[in-house]
């Protein structure tokens, strides 16, 4: 759907009619007016599709601006970290697990040639990155290296009846009916999917009112969200935080590693700051991260690319209706987001759009007013204004510190370019598989991995030998 989203836009303009009632754009002023704190949008019926209870709602599928807005300053302190002052440490120690588990099973070298399918062990690690902040704990994907109770092969299943879903609201609605919802929608009793995600997220809340915990759940509960609630924004957290990142950090990795002059400058920048002393190790930090202006660079573009959220997400024009790009919409009309185009402007980013040129990031490479547009343009990946999304330090901070921990440890290639994954998207979230890479550990990280193993060394020695 969303590429042939874009190709109506390319053909038809910046106000494209899609269906009865709902019409397209790809234009970023429209966006940030529509979506802005003060807008008199609405969020369409499309986002009833997002429900999994019909007894309350998240925040994402809140249609009620006022309940929204008091939703979400309860979440803010949570997402923001500021009740967790262990985040980027938990954060760390799932980045240590995830590198452990390529080590041990999918390590390649000149003797020993062991692939592995990285959009599968992305999904492991970003689910349980997730769960250790939400939670203070991990489900053991990467442990156990497996799809634990099945949950991606269950959320696989069910995102096309979610496309069905907001694609026909009629639809959706019928299955509100209560007989109907009680037998189709997920239960706390179920052993897979987010039945068992809701049964996980109860059992956490209530650990939470016995004891207090310094997690982003202990701060959901201290902020005034019911238990109910904070149950609710516990599994969307989970299902919306992991599959996003999942496919950023994939396609982050797939653009570098068919680009080798971008792979190679990323690469010769993290080395220089290795050399200088400027990273922490085992993990580089986010600080550390943020001062390489490359590492941003094809973080940007690769956002750009391949956003990795491109539903609609349509807004509803309010009943007196309004005029966008010189043309009137009657009150309740859908006004949905067409990512694909929107990113891929050449009047935006240049006449090579399509390509995957980090480049034109750094302050050399465009004139500033160019660069800024580019910027509030790309910064709608994560939505805007009250429809913002909360997890964006976070997803940032994974962000960073993943790919530049991974090219500071191996050398990472495609083991099929002629056919490099499978990709397929389903309301606006992307299914990938058979994303086959070689992992190959760099010399100075696989001494430095072999020392701490054979002589258990603290890591003050090796931040002194990196000296």
């Amino acid at each position: 759907m969303p590429f042939r989203l874009a190709d109506a836009c390319r053909q038809y303009g910046s106000l494209t009619r899609i269906g009865p009632n709902d019409l397209l754009t790809d234009d970023a002023e429209v966006l940030r007016m529509i979506n802005s704190l003060r807008s008199p949008f609405v969020r369409s019926d499309w986002y009833n599709a997002t429900a999994f209870s019909h007894e309350r709602n998240h925040a994402f599928c809140e249609r009620d601006d006022t309940i929204h807005a008091e939703r979400r300053n309860k979440l803010i302190p949570g997402y923001s970290g500021r009740g967790n002052d262990q985040l980027e440490k938990q954060m760390d120690d799932r980045i240590v697990d995830f590198c452990t588990l390529i080590d041990r099973k999918y390590s390649s070298s000149a003797k020993e040639f062991r692939p592995v399918d990285l959009a599968r062990i992305c999904s492991y690690f970003t689910i349980e990155v997730i769960c250790t902040l939400a939670f203070g704990s991990t489900m053991g994907f990467l442990e156990q290296d497996t799809d634990v109770y099945g949950y991606l092969a269950n959320q696989k299943a069910m995102l096309p009846i979610f496309e069905w879903l907001s694609t026909l609201p009629a639809l959706e609605k019928f299955l509100r009916t209560p007989w109907i919802s009680k037998s189709i929608m997920p239960k706390k009793t179920d052993k897979t999917g987010i039945g068992l995600l809701i049964k996980f997220a109860e059992k956490a809340v209530a650990d939470r009112r016995a004891s207090k915990h310094s997690d982003m759940l202990g701060s959901f509960l201290d902020h005034g969200l019911t238990d109910q609630e904070a149950e609710q924004e516990a599994v969307l957290q989970i299902i919306a935080g992991s599959d996003t990142t999942a496919t950023a950090i994939r396609m982050i990795l797939f653009f570098l590693s068919t680009n080798p002059r971008a792979y190679q400058r990323l690469a010769e920048e993290i080395e220089a700051a290795e050399q200088k002393g400027a990273l922490s190790f085992p993990v580089i930090q986010d600080c550390e991260a943020a001062q390489m202006p490359y590492l941003e660079a094809c973080i940007k573009e690769g956002l750009r690319l391949w956003p990795p959220v491109v539903g609609l997400m349509s807004k509803e024009v309010p009943p007196g209706g309004a005029t966008i790009l010189g043309k009137h919409l009657p009150g309740g009309t859908c006004i949905g987001y067409c990512a694909w185009a929107l990113y891929r402007k050449e009047e935006t980013f240049g006449p090579d759009a399509d390509i995957f040129r980090p480049e034109r990031w750094l302050t050399g490479g465009n004139v500033e007013p160019r660069l800024t547009d580019m910027h509030k343009t790309v910064d709608l990946v994560f939505g805007y204004g009250k429809n913002a999304c909360l997890g964006k330090p976070i997803a940032q901070m994974e962000l960073r510190k993943t790919v530049a921990e991974l090219l500071r440890r191996y050398d990472i290639s495609i083991v099929k370019p002629e056919r490099p994954f499978n990709t397929v998207n389903r309301n606006g979230l992307f299914i990938q598989e058979n994303m086959f890479v070689r992992f190959e550990k760099r010399d100075k990280i696989a001494i430095f991995a072999d020392i701490c193993n054979a002589d258990k060394l603290s890591f003050d020695f090796i931040d002194s030998y990196l000296l």
